[in-house]
């Protein structure tokens, strides 16, 4: 009777056991999808901060990175991320074009949820190239990036030596963000501003093309970002499910600081003009907050997730005025949101962290594991898209010719405008966009068709005389 109870008790666990693991590679599959649903938002994000004739170039980068990524971490991107690890901790050495998915069926989820991960991030770097970088070579860039700057990252955070030394980074503060930051810095660096960026006079025509893409862009990433944090976990069994509820919690808390302090900061530096308040600020300080909490969501309370948006905030803040006083032209802020506050996210885990933090009495290990990390991210990042940069531009492949910056990708070399709407177009060709002068062409036409009615009527009514 006692053998018989034994092996049904073993064969419920078992089957238990079975169906929990089918439910945490369900959830990292799901959450895998949805974060590719990213993509969405920085292609809007993007297409609305630059100018109206470069909106359709930009969403093309964006929607051509994300093939790219995908069929870069087929191939090898994978295999160099969360292969098995060589000798030296460095780069993962199988899984290359799938090979290992049959064998370990697990990994069809994981590459899911890796694979969009590498798009969202390849997506930051188009940001810094917007308007002036060419299209194919950003491809090339693009696939370089996919396929061997950020998979190697990734495995030095995740399996390979920062792993084994205790690097904590959840959902990729430095080894996502700050990898894909550092690169837009040196992409944007290298292509130099756009023509007129940094003149005055030309100042109100880098305005972005439509606040409402912005608006629309970030609210998606907002709902896409709880499963790029909460789907890190890559489970829901043994007590993941309640890692997943602290993650999202933390991210919505993280996300809506960051938000408020900067639309605040904003509204009292500008209060006496008439741009006290600003959509394009609030939607970057979200982003700002969400980058900062993301490598530290998993083991902090709220109260550190709103301070930590908050941080995100001031960085973001501080690192965007750095750059426009050295004139390093970054039409959607990807330097200041992913590379700033990446950086201070990833430093986090090393404070907040209830189990490695200073605040919580654990000592500075953590922290100085975190610093090494972020270096070597940066270090890695910027060797290799300067190296890459520099290639294009002798290949002639960097930025496109003067006459198409001046008239706009889209119609030059993509057939024509996103969308046509005149009065967007002529505002960018010929003058800035002003409300009040619309307002005041409209109450002029209106008196001259008073004025054509009055001179109608004095004519019938002569003619009856």
């Amino acid at each position: 009777m006692n053998d018989q109870f034994n092996q049904a008790h073993y064969d419920i666990k078992q089957e238990i056991q079975h169906y929990e693991h089918d439910l945490d590679h369900f959830w990292t599959a799901l959450t895998g999808a949805v974060v590719l649903i990213m993509q969405l938002g920085f292609a809007f994000l993007e297409g609305g901060c630059v100018r109206y004739r470069n909106i359709q170039s930009i969403i093309i980068k964006v929607y051509a990175n994300t093939a790219i990524s995908i069929i870069m971490m087929w191939i090898v991107g994978y295999g160099l991320m969360m292969g098995k690890t060589n000798d030296s901790q460095f780069n993962g050495i199988s899984g290359f074009a799938g090979f290992r998915f049959k064998d370990h069926p697990e990994s069809y989820a994981d590459f899911i949820f890796n694979t969009a991960l590498a798009a969202a991030a390849n997506s930051i770097v188009s940001g810094g190239a917007a308007e002036r970088m060419s299209i194919p070579g950003y491809i090339a860039l693009s696939a370089l990036f996919s396929g061997f700057i950020y998979p190697i990252c990734i495995h030095w955070a995740y399996k390979g030596w920062l792993y084994d030394l205790g690097y904590h980074d959840f959902a990729g503060s430095g080894a996502i963000h700050l990898t894909a930051g550092i690169g837009a810095l040196v992409v944007t660096y290298m292509l130099r501003p756009r023509t007129n960026r940094f003149n005055p006079q030309f100042e109100s025509q880098f305005k972005p093309a439509n606040t409402t893409f912005i608006c629309l862009s970030c609210l998606t990433l907002y709902m896409a970002w709880m499963c790029f944090n909460s789907g890190s976990t890559l489970a829901l069994s043994d007590g993941s499910v309640f890692t997943v509820g602290n993650s999202i919690a933390n991210t919505m808390v993280g996300g809506a600081s960051g938000g408020l302090f900067v639309f605040f900061y904003h509204y009292f530096t500008n209060r006496n003009t008439d741009n006290r308040f600003s959509l394009v600020m609030v939607c970057n300080g979200n982003l700002a907050g969400l980058v900062a909490v993301t490598g530290s969501n998993d083991e902090i309370e709220q109260w550190a997730a709103f301070v930590i948006g908050i941080i995100g905030g001031i960085i973001y803040i501080l690192v965007a005025k750095i750059l426009h006083k050295l004139q390093i032209d970054d039409p959607v802020d990807a330097i200041p949101i992913h590379a700033g506050c990446g950086l201070a996210g990833a430093m986090c885990p090393g404070w907040f962290d209830r189990r490695r933090g200073i605040y919580y009495e654990q000592g500075a290990y953590q922290w100085g594991v975190q610093v090494l990390g972020c270096v070597c991210f940066v270090a890695w990042s910027a060797a290799w898209h300067y190296t890459a940069c520099r290639i294009l531009e002798k290949l002639g492949l960097l930025r496109v010719n003067n006459t198409i910056e001046l008239e706009g990708m889209d119609p030059t070399i993509c057939g024509g405008h996103a969308f046509f709407y005149e009065s967007i177009r002529e505002q960018e060709m010929k003058e800035p966009f002003s409300f009040q002068r619309d307002v005041q062409q409209q109450e002029q036409a209106k008196l001259n068709e008073m004025e054509f009615d009055d001179r109608n009527l004095s004519i019938i009514k002569q003619g009856d005389k």
